[in-house]
């Protein structure tokens, strides 16, 4: 039985459609990119997984059953992190938080303290579990947040965007954890990520999301430009560089290369990019 079977899902909010006829499923042990533009419904899709948006046709099975609030058997990384607001309270004590919500005081309960002792080990936290949120790192503050999300070891993980601010070190360390994750405890993970590049050595399908429309393989099958094209409604350029790196050309105002400074950059920009890439991949 898959972990999770999505069939001609629907999803409508405020009478606009989100997105439709999305079919994919999860096996065990499974790692899923989630891919789109902003807007497009990533995070949509992980709230319809936990229960907490309703399917508007189609049908959803988690574990073989409807999907349900507080199901502990499904972890849930979300984009908007708690650290931040708690940046005094301590890694363990925020790990702790995953246990039983913000009560405080549970210390004294030897299962919840191997409990959350085993998601730090897992997470590799344990060395500055210790210390106040604020003074850690953000790939360490991430860790940290993961160590929250698999604290009843589920066997579903939903990430949304845990690659998000982090340096490119930062970023390999991440998912070097979730591979880890993923091998250690055999569960199925989506990540939602803005980019495929960091991921692609680990991911076993992609599902993309745009202009309301779903597709769901391989990565050679789904970010290819016959697809991505169909997707987007014009014409769209894949360059894979020297080591392996694929560039999407014909995205880059609305997803593909976010610049911080909002210069929408053409496509001669972009291949100018690409060159400079081929230079340092080549040496």
């Amino acid at each position: 039985m898959n972990v999770l079977d999505l069939n001609d899902g629907v999803v409508a909010l405020g009478g606009r459609t989100i997105w439709r006829d999305a079919n994919f499923a999860l096996a065990a042990g499974s790692i899923t990119a989630v891919l789109g533009p902003n807007g497009a419904g990533k995070s949509t899709l992980l709230k319809v997984i936990l229960g907490l948006v309703p399917l508007s046709q189609g049908s959803l099975e988690v574990f073989g059953s409807p999907p349900e609030r507080g199901n502990r058997r499904v972890g849930y990384l979300a984009q908007s992190r708690r650290a931040d607001e708690l940046a005094s309270v301590t890694g363990r004590d925020y790990v702790g938080l995953g246990f039983d919500g913000p009560r405080f005081g549970w210390g004294h309960d030897r299962s919840k303290r191997d409990v959350v002792q085993r998601a730090l080990a897992l997470t590799g936290t344990t060395s500055f579990a210790d210390r106040p949120l604020r003074t850690l790192s953000g790939g360490q503050r991430q860790r940290v947040a993961l160590a929250q999300a698999t604290v009843f070891r589920p066997e579903l993980l939903l990430l949304d965007e845990p690659l998000a601010g982090l340096d490119l070190a930062a970023q390999a360390e991440i998912v070097d954890l979730i591979n880890l994750i993923r091998d250690t405890t055999g569960a199925a993970l989506v990540v939602v990520a803005h980019d495929l590049n960091p991921l692609a050595t680990i991911v076993d399908q992609v599902l993309w999301i745009a202009r309301r429309q779903v597709r769901c393989g391989s990565v050679d099958d789904v970010v290819n430009e016959s697809v991505l094209s169909e997707l987007y409604g014009h014409p769209i350029e894949i360059v894979v560089t020297p080591r392996g790196r694929r560039v999407i050309v014909g995205l880059e105002e609305e997803f593909a290369h976010p610049h911080p400074h909002g210069h929408d950059h053409s496509h001669e920009d972009v291949h100018e990019h690409l060159a400079d890439l081929y230079r340092e991949e080549s040496t």
